[in-house]
């Protein structure tokens, strides 16, 4: 019997909680369904075990290789270390464990186009020139205009064979030397229900919930311009609506919260914090319920969570950024790059409604309009998940970059 191919993801601080994302999902999908075998490798914690419960999730177990570090790692300093001060000892960490298993690995995936990729992927080439690179870009428009296209980068994007984008395909493709294929973030459902999108949820199931999923309070997110525009908008939705949000909060967030709800105690019995779900299942109820999905983050790549909403028929409320816009947009949209002046009269698209980034009164605005509009909610419920199984099975997305990978010349 013909050995299967090795699908090997290496990242320096993989976490327990990527593994169910699309960094770590990606490999036991192509072991699951696309006969290979996934290895996940990542450095070792210096002190204490590494923890991956979410493994238990997997209905097939998976290869997992630690590196022994030369420096003291720890995955909750690794701004400090693998980003910082211990970049060039984490290189030569991971190009030595290349060097060593070069050959027995056929795919190995990055994450990101990090610098720290740039060595690692030169000494693959040169130990295995057959094996193939996939680069998953995890991109966001800033990210991509701060990286300049200088020799070092330009030389690693041509030595990956195949290189995926969540959004902006048409401005990388006008930009980069290399060709960028499209692939959205999808969704795969882990547990008791595993296997792809198996289920249409009723808009008959769902509650007047408008759930928003992340982590809380970071600048990113922008946490605060959703509370200030649900408050702007609560007088005017019918009474039944709630806020909830999931997601663990930033401390130095945690005394806005506070302030936020003393300032307005009427508000507190409709604004729910769960805290940071770890149980993907218990996560998937709350979007089984929501009516609503809000992401007002001021940038971003495709978050995981829009794929998951879709999933769950959630219409969508999120700031004007390409990723949403994206996923709120019919598919021959997607991808593309819009001018300020049409992106600002075409708010209102297939599967949500866009607000200006940062603009809590707009975003107020949306809520008043879907929250008192459930023909239009309803209608997007089924439309949206219809969207998601055409477009963002998981499966269907492995296939393609399984076939983008087997056609490509090493």
């Amino acid at each position: 019997m013909k050995a299967k191919k090795t699908f090997c993801i290496l990242w320096p601080g993989l976490e327990n909680s990527h593994l169910t994302k699309d960094v770590g999902i990606i490999p036991y999908i192509m072991q699951k369904h696309h006969d290979y075998t996934a290895r996940y490798v990542s450095l070792k914690p210096s002190v204490g075990e590494l923890s991956w419960p979410a493994l238990g999730q997997f209905s097939e177990p998976v290869e997992v290789d630690l590196i022994e570090p030369s420096f003291e790692f720890r995955s909750e300093t690794i701004l400090q270390t693998v980003f910082g001060a211990n970049q060039e000892d984490c290189i030569r960490d991971m190009v030595g464990y290349i060097v060593k298993h070069a050959k027995d690995i056929d795919v190995l995936y990055f994450f990101g186009f990090y610098a720290f990729f740039f060595k690692v992927a030169a000494a693959y080439k040169e130990q295995n020139p057959k094996g193939k690179i996939y680069l998953k870009l995890d991109a966001n428009l800033a990210w991509i205009n701060n990286t300049a296209l200088d020799e070092a980068f330009v030389a690693f994007l041509q030595r990956c064979d195949v290189v995926t984008s969540e959004t902006m395909i048409e401005y990388l493709n006008q930009k980069w030397p290399v060709p960028v294929h499209y692939i959205p973030n999808g969704y795969y459902s882990l547990g008791s229900e595993e296997n792809r999108l198996l289920r249409m949820f009723s808009f008959e199931e769902k509650e007047d919930v408008i759930l928003t999923v992340g982590r809380l309070g970071t600048q990113q997110k922008a946490t605060d311009v959703l509370l200030e525009g649900f408050k702007l908008a609560a007088p005017q939705l019918p009474p039944s609506w709630k806020l909830v949000l999931a997601g663990s909060i930033e401390p130095s967030f945690e005394p806005e919260v506070e302030r936020f709800l003393n300032e307005n105690p009427k508000l507190a019995e409709r604004i729910v914090f769960l805290g940071y779900i770890q149980d993907k299942p218990l996560l998937n109820e709350w979007f089984a319920k929501a009516k609503i999905f809000a992401l007002p983050s001021l940038y971003e790549g495709f978050a995981n969570v829009m794929a998951e909403a879709k999933a769950h028929g959630c219409y969508f409320i999120a700031s004007d950024i390409e990723s949403s816009r994206d996923a709120a947009s019919e598919h021959g949209r997607r991808g593309k790059l819009f001018d300020e002046a049409y992106r600002r009269n075409n708010r209102q698209v297939e599967y949500g409604s866009l607000h200006e980034v940062g603009d809590a009164a707009d975003l107020a605005r949306r809520l008043i309009e879907a929250c008192n509009d459930p023909e239009r909610l309803r209608v997007v419920c089924t439309r949206t998940q219809q969207d998601a199984i055409d477009h963002f099975d998981w499966v269907t997305l492995c296939k393609k970059i399984d076939h983008m990978l087997q056609t490509a010349s090493s």
